[in-house]
């Protein structure tokens, strides 16, 4: 990996780009908002969390919702995903960044571990607020410059 002053919302706007889903919304306060990061690192986190709020929408789900929005918080970059999906159960909150854990019937169950791993390397953080039935957020913080 290496460390690049990056603007962090084109990079999340360009990890969107891989998504056909019309029903995700992009919103940043500000169009220029820097950090230290590695680019491929950061559209990973990104398109990660997506994936996961695409999938974890019903197929037959009505208005389906995906917010991603960048901000700055203090000295922090501030990235929120939320969806409206079936959101988390209580019994598995706490095993959601525990590696090779999933509830999908595919994949290895390392994308939140992955996540974690990513943020935490550059003194960063994420967190998560869900509600069964009514979907979940995810928020990503780590430094600016």
């Amino acid at each position: 990996q290496k460390n690049e002053t990056l603007n962090v919302t084109n990079i999340v706007k360009l990890g969107l780009d891989i998504f056909s889903e019309d029903y995700i919304q992009f919103s940043s306060e500000d169009n220029e908002i820097y950090a230290n990061f590695d680019r491929t690192q950061l559209i990973r986190v990104v398109t990660n969390l997506v994936k996961n709020g695409i999938q974890a929408i019903p197929i037959d789900k009505e208005n389906p919702m995906i917010e991603v929005k960048v901000a700055s918080e203090n000295d922090m970059v501030k990235i929120t995903i939320k969806d409206n999906g079936i959101g988390v159960s209580e019994e598995n909150k706490s095993k959601i960044f525990e590696p090779k854990f999933t509830t999908k019937t595919s994949g290895m169950g390392l994308g939140l571990a992955m996540v974690k791993n990513i943020v935490e390397t550059y003194k960063g953080n994420i967190t998560f607020t869900s509600q069964q039935g009514m979907g979940t957020t995810f928020t990503v913080t780590f430094p600016k410059i």
